[in-house]
């Protein structure tokens, strides 16, 4: 990744809403989903899902349906004249496995993290009382994880999240973080090969939530549901964790950078994102439209292009279809390669003229899977549009109508850009939508 702090102010404040379908009910009245990791392997296709109350570590998801070669996934709930909260993830975008510990008697897997196909998975709330630990697995072949023998204890019995990420000499760093990961446990692997017999760590260094430092005059460390590990271009190395915000119930990602000195951890806030789990479909309730919260599953996703991603889930599997309700942000040009080619072209269309509030994402693989000929019939955006960002390639335009159907005047879109329809005099008229091919 280039520029992490950049990244995180950089993302689109509102997600794409997606969804998949779980095996049964597996969270039941009681527990929650916990973590949610996205696989660089295998296409990046796959996502572990972590959630409390039985003894599995974790839930392997297929989104079948996502052929995107490890870009966003893009929306999996699209369907003409049916609202979000009403239509339900394809019937390919399902759990296909879960990975199951017989052996211990944990009964919560916390955040987790992704590094290559190596998986960190931090369990705890042990009914004997005994400490909470870190268990890795092999993703390769994501449909059959494989539990390699090493793993790590924490400290006390609360292991609520687990860090880890590729150092620059191949060994790895672990951070393990207790109850609302206030406190951190730092670890570094003796060698580069988890998967060896003899694999383990060393203890580093310990770390609580006063130590932290600010350079963006917040000092707030929340409490996390996950910490991601995520290295920069330059090598450096930061946090994110993903959080709900107690105090007023918004969900975060706040972004910290991890330094040394004289041995010991030093992190320092840098960025922060204040992200919006509600898509607001006219006619459902606040609950309903509530796509995500951070407070359950969060996670990051750097692609192969190095943009980053954040994933969240709801709580329970009360989506459409008993299907576990998701969202997806990233950039707001979040398409690399959309100038030159056109499955990867997109629209993106706001409801205020200052590139806030809620959107409509058209991406161009996706314009067949709803009505853009009249927009009264997609989540009410029918002369709502201030503003539109765009990305097309040569010889293509899109064109924003007046009327639905096509009708009327229009704006018309081509290369790349960011408008402000207010001052184009186009504000608040957009009801129709499509992109043409004129060759230049």
């Amino acid at each position: 990744m280039p520029d992490a702090a950049a990244a995180v102010n950089g993302l689109r404040d509102h997600g794409d809403v997606l969804g998949f379908h779980p095996i049964g009910d597996p969270v039941t009245l009681f527990n929650h989903w916990q973590g949610i990791q996205r696989l660089p392997g295998a296409g990046g296709r796959y996502l572990a899902v972590s959630h409390s109350g039985t003894t599995k570590a974790f839930t392997v998801v297929e989104m079948g349906s996502r052929n995107t070669e490890g870009a966003r996934f893009r929306s999996n709930r699209l369907e003409p004249n049916v609202s979000y909260p009403a239509t339900s993830p394809s019937g390919s975008d399902r759990a296909i496995t879960d990975a199951w510990f017989w052996d211990m008697s944990y009964t919560h897997a916390g955040g987790m993290q992704a590094s290559g196909n190596l998986l960190a998975v931090p369990l705890e709330s042990s009914p004997s009382g005994e400490n909470g630990r870190v268990v890795f697995y092999d993703m390769a072949t994501p449909w059959s994880p494989v539990r390699l023998p090493v793993s790590q204890w924490g400290q006390t019995s609360a292991v609520g999240t687990a860090s880890l990420a590729k150092l620059s000499d191949g060994r790895f760093l672990l951070i393990i973080g207790r109850a609302n990961a206030n406190n951190l446990e730092f670890y570094r692997s003796m060698g580069g090969d988890l998967r060896s017999a003899d694999a383990g760590f060393v203890p580093l260094d310990n770390w609580n939530e006063g130590e932290l430092r600010s350079a963006i005059g917040d000092s707030e460390f929340g409490n996390y549901q996950n910490l991601d590990l995520v290295t920069q271009c330059d090598g450096t190395l930061f946090l994110a964790g993903t959080h709900l915000n107690s105090a007023n119930g918004e969900d975060w990602i706040d972004l910290f950078r991890l330094t040394e000195e004289y041995g010991q951890a030093v992190i320092t806030k840098v960025a922060k994102k204040h992200l919006y789990c509600g898509y607001p479909s006219p006619g459902y309730d606040t609950g309903t439209n509530r796509q995500c919260n951070l407070d359950a599953a969060g996670g990051v996703y750097v692609d192969p292009w190095g943009q980053l991603i954040v994933y969240g889930t709801e709580h329970d599997n009360d989506g459409p279809g008993a299907s576990v309700k998701m969202m997806e942000f990233r950039a707001t040009f979040p398409n690399p390669g959309c100038d030159s080619d056109i499955n990867r072209a997109f629209v993106e269309l706001y409801d205020d003229s200052d590139f806030s509030d809620r959107g409509l994402m058209i991406d161009y693989p996706d314009y067949g899977k709803e009505s853009y000929s009249n927009f009264s019939y997609i989540e009410g955006f029918n002369d709502k549009t201030s503003a539109v960002r765009y990305c097309l390639p040569y010889g293509w335009r899109a064109r924003l109508y007046e009327h639905a159907n096509f009708g009327g005047g229009y704006r018309e879109l081509s290369g790349r850009g960011s408008v402000n329809l207010n001052n184009a005099s186009f504000g608040d008229k957009t009801s129709s939508m499509r992109f043409v091919y004129l060759g230049y």
